[in-house]
Formats: C-alpha cells, sequence, structure tokens
C-alpha cells in the first residue's frame, strides 16, 4: 500500500463509518418512533433486543448511502483544495487515486449479498418474534396464531383457543398427510416449547381415503376409512419448526423479508409455480440482489459528482440525501407496478441502479476529457 493509498483511506473511512453510524441510529429511530404509541410500558431491554434484530437489514440499507457520503466528502475536499489536480499532474491517473473507493465498494458488495442470503431472514424472523411473543403479548405469542391453520414442515397445526394464564393452547388439532392416508391428532390442551409439542387428553385417528375405491358398501368402507385409532393422557411429538419460528412467521406483521436469495430463486424457478407466484418470487430474488450490487453504483456515480459538484460538505450531505430518497422512490414503485403486473420484474429491481449507473458513466467520461 502506497503513502497515496493511505492518505486516501485515510480521507474515506472516516466519514464512511461516519456515515454508517448515523443513518443506522436514524432509521431505528425512526422504527421505534412508528411504533411509539405500542411501546409504553415496554421493558428497555426487550426494545433494544428488538431493534438490535433490526441491524442487518438497516445496514444493507444504509451501506449504500453512506459509501456516497464518503466519496462525496472524501473526493470533494480533494477536489476543492486541488490535490486531486496535482496528483493528476504528477501523472497519477484519477482511477488509480479513487481504487480504494471501488475496493470499499466490492467488499460492501459482497458483504450486502452474504447478509441478504444467511443473516438478514434470521434476523428478521426475530424481530417479528420478539415483538409480538416478548414485548407486545408477555410470552404468550402463540395467542396470535389462534384460529389459524399453520403449515409446521409436513404438518397443519390449528388450535381454537389460549388459555392465558397457563400459557396453553386449547382446542388442538395436529394433521399430516401420506399420499392417501392422513393421521388427525386432536387435544384438548397443548403446549409448545423450542420444538417440542406437548399434548394432553389426546386422540389419534388415521384415515386412509384409499379406502373408499377399495370397498363396496358403505359399512365397509366406513371400516376401512378409518385406518388406526388410539388415546391417551399425555403426548409429546418433535416438530420441524420452533415455537419461535410458528411466531415469526405467522404472529402478524413481518418487519422485512424473512427468506433468502435462494429460497426466492428456488420459488421464481419451480416447475409448479403459477404467473403470480413466479412474479413475486422474481421481483424479491432480483430486489435482494440489486440493493447489494447499488453499492457499485453509488461510487461510480458520486466520483464526478465530487469532484465537480461537491464544493462544501453541506452540498455533499445534500446530495446524498437527495439520491437516497429518488433511489428508494424508484426501487419502491418498480415493486408495487411489478407486483400489479405493470413492468417486468427485472426491470422493477435494477431499474434504479441502471438509471444512477448510466449518468455516473457519462459523468466520469465527461470527466475523463
Amino acid at each position: 500500500m502506497t503513502k497515496i493509498d493511505r492518505y486516501v483511506l485515510k480521507e474515506l473511512l472516516p466519514p464512511f463509518f461516519f456515515g454508517l453510524v448515523v443513518y443506522i441510529f436514524l432509521l431505528l429511530v425512526s422504527n421505534l418512533l412508528g411504533q411509539a404509541k405500542w411501546v409504553v410500558g415496554f421493558p428497555l431491554w426487550g426494545i433494544l433486543k428488538w431493534l438490535w434484530y433490526q441491524i442487518p437489514l438497516v445496514l444493507n440499507q444504509t451501506l449504500p448511502v453512506a459509501l456516497m457520503l464518503a466519496v462525496l466528502l472524501a473526493f470533494g475536499r480533494l477536489s476543492r483544495e486541488n490535490e486531486l489536480l496535482a496528483m493528476q499532474a504528477g501523472g497519477i491517473p484519477l482511477l488509480r487515486v479513487t481504487r480504494w473507493a471501488f475496493v470499499l465498494a466490492i467488499l460492501a458488495t459482497a458483504y450486502s449479498l452474504y447478509q441478504a442470503e444467511y443473516v438478514i431472514p434470521k434476523a428478521n424472523a426475530r424481530v417479528t418474534q420478539v415483538w409480538w411473543d416478548e414485548l407486545r403479548t408477555q410470552g404468550r405469542g402463540l395467542s396470535k396464531l389462534v384460529g389459524q391453520d399453520v403449515a409446521v414442515g409436513p404438518y397443519r397445526l390449528f388450535f381454537s383457543g389460549y388459555d392465558y394464564r397457563a400459557g396453553e393452547m386449547v382446542g388442538v388439532r395436529l394433521e399430516r398427510w401420506q399420499d392417501e392416508a392422513m393421521t388427525v391428532v386432536l387435544a384438548e390442551r397443548g403446549r409448545m416449547k423450542d420444538n417440542r409439542l406437548t399434548l394432553w387428553n389426546y386422540r389419534v385417528y388415521g384415515l386412509d381415503l384409499a379406502a373408499l375405491d377399495r370397498e363396496a358398501d358403505a359399512e365397509s368402507t366406513l371400516r376401512g376409512l378409518l385406518r388406526s385409532r388410539s388415546a391417551g393422557e399425555r403426548l409429546v411429538l418433535k416438530l420441524p419448526k420452533t415455537r419461535e419460528d410458528l411466531i415469526a412467521r405467522n404472529a402478524g406483521e413481518l418487519w422485512g423479508d424473512t427468506h433468502s436469495i435462494s429460497y426466492w430463486a428456488q420459488r421464481a424457478f419451480a416447475k409448479d409455480a403459477g404467473p403470480k407466484d413466479r412474479a413475486e418470487a422474481l421481483v424479491m430474488m432480483h430486489a435482494n440482489l440489486a440493493l447489494p450490487f447499488a453499492n457499485l453504483v453509488v461510487v461510480i456515480f458520486a466520483l464526478p459528482l465530487a469532484v465537480r459538484k461537491a464544493t462544501s460538505t453541506s452540498l455533499a450531505f445534500g446530495y446524498t440525501l437527495l439520491v437516497t430518497i429518488l433511489y428508494y422512490f424508484l426501487m419502491t414503485a418498480g415493486k408495487i407496478l411489478a407486483f400489479g403486473g405493470k413492468i417486468d420484474p427485472v426491470l422493477a429491481a435494477w431499474g434504479p441502479n441502471l438509471i444512477f449507473l448510466v449518468i455516473g458513466l457519462w459523468l466520469l467520461r465527461g470527466l475523463s476529457r
């Protein structure tokens, strides 16, 4: 690493981390204020935990903003004080001086893609679970699932009521299909901890619908349909999803997407996907891909802007705010139109990146002349 590299990094990194912290803080405060009427009386530790799990999503949203601010402030100052001109006069091309801005952008893009695939889906699910289970209902988040027919891996779970004092489900039904055979478990009460479901006063019925084709008369059909029957006082089952997963996915409003890029890709290219499901999956997949690459786009766009227009710190903040608002407006509008079938999902997700990339490349070309 040369002296110029160290000098440029010294200019870039402080405003980058400053912007990152400020914008994350502002978004978290905005989310908190949006729920202000509900959080009164909530424990401070629970609120902080709820905000903590929002950071991965907010970080992905603010990385491009912080990068643009850093480029505008750093190279804007170097340009105003003619340091860039001096470097170019000494035979150092502009792209050589700015290469660490692109390195930061590439690192930010890679990290954002990793987060979108592995971190953000789990974090967003935890945000929802903490909100409904630990804050809104004080540990009784399963009550939000009353009357729902909830998918639990190969099972379907339903309960008609919830005993708040005992923290138990009332009137539980658990069913599973295997080809044409169905197993149904009915229980008076149930309690779930982690992925273990405990049922009390239960009955188990095995139904074989293939018997409808085998038997000739009604009495034989009814006997064949009921494949097995048993009952007992207590039954413990291990389910493929935890209690927290069920609350996060089914309790109510979600904070952000709880699925990975690969999940949306599988849905988008599944052979049995309907047109509506395929369009939704394509929009979500490309949106989750486009945002990380915005880190590269904003650097290309901001460099010529910094050299030509960012003549002061206030202008740098102003340009960053303006571009951020415009970018997210275009992305949100594109997603809405794509969900409605008005425009192509790929164009909706990548359109904002493409617009700013073309403008940035045009400005760079003019700068090089």
